[in-house]
């Protein structure tokens, strides 16, 4: 009995680390990264689902050209006028991704200069940057982000 208590402690403090690395995967992708072109910086964080669920969303936190003609960007080009009036800094452009095997996915980015939202999966790279494949159609376009 002993030694079949032993092995199931061993067992468990085995699988322990396992479970540490699985939250930590998830979590990968919670802060602030650098997006592709060096204009912008969007901050992910995990967050709620209606069904209880975790997601990832990001807001744009910073922007290298906060400002055009004297005034704050906004998000003139979206397809709904009545967000045209948006500011870019502070805008939701990351939303729905769920851990997925590869990464995460089920998500869209929204894009500012096209004024729409995007299906789209993400995963790190070997050296730790966020790679964003975004489809649009049959057409689908890869970006890079880093921290």
């Amino acid at each position: 009995m002993i030694k079949l208590f032993h092995a199931w402690v061993l067992m468990i403090a085995a699988l322990l680390p396992m479970v540490g690395l699985a939250a930590t995967a998830q979590e990968a992708i919670v802060g602030t990264w650098l997006t592709d072109d060096g204009g912008s910086k969007v901050e992910v964080a995990a967050a709620k689902a209606a069904d209880g669920s975790t997601v990832y969303n990001g807001k744009v936190t910073w922007l290298k050209e906060p400002v055009r003609d004297g005034k704050p960007l906004h998000d003139a080009n979206n397809s709904d006028a009545a967000l045209r009036d948006r500011p870019i800094l502070g805008l939701q452009i990351v939303s729905g991704f769920k851990p997925a095997a590869a990464g995460w996915d089920s998500g869209t980015v929204y894009s500012p200069r096209t004024g729409k939202n995007f299906p789209a999966e993400m995963s790190l790279t070997a050296d730790g940057r966020l790679q964003i494949k975004v489809k649009a159609g049959i057409v689908s376009r890869t970006v890079y982000w880093t921290r």
